[in-house]
């Protein structure tokens, strides 16, 4: 822990406490001190927050693409669990593209790569084989509030 993270250069502040580094950049934005940022580390944590979002949506979309598959390829074992965690990885799709928009253009982008990966987690999850088939549905089916296969 840095006991005094004012004297400590921004540099060596960012390794050494990441939080302490965010809150004296947060001062120095709300003061306008703009010739003391950590420029390089300002413009990769600015970066790294679009690409979280990125890989947030693209997660939910993994589980909500996971359990439609599973949802269809074994109905004996469908259950509220399973449609729960449609229903919530939809609501926080939603949201997410709600308060990003720009994030509905990594959504599309991203769709069929999350439906093959979906796929062989499915596949995987539930033993059954590769050539199982399932059906591929469209981006706005996959969307819909309560859309389930039956």
């Amino acid at each position: 822990m840095v006991a005094n993270p004012v004297s400590v250069p921004l540099e060596i502040l960012y390794d050494a406490d990441f939080v302490e580094w965010t809150e004296e950049m947060a001062r120095r934005i709300e003061g306008k001190r703009t010739d003391e940022f950590d420029w390089d580390h300002l413009a990769e944590e600015i970066r790294d927050l679009g690409i979280s979002q990125k890989h947030a949506v693209a997660s939910h979309l993994d589980n909500l693409l996971l359990h439609l598959v599973k949802w269809e390829i074994q109905p004996n074992r469908r259950g509220r669990s399973w449609e729960e965690s449609i229903s919530n990885a939809r609501r926080k799709i939603s949201r997410l593209v709600e308060d990003t928009p720009s994030l509905k253009r990594h959504l599309e982008q991203s769709f069929d790569d999350s439906y093959v990966r979906a796929a062989r987690w499915a596949m995987e999850e539930t033993h059954l084989p590769e050539t199982t088939p399932f059906t591929r549905w469209s981006k706005d089916q996959v969307l819909a509030p309560g859309f389930l296969p039956e």
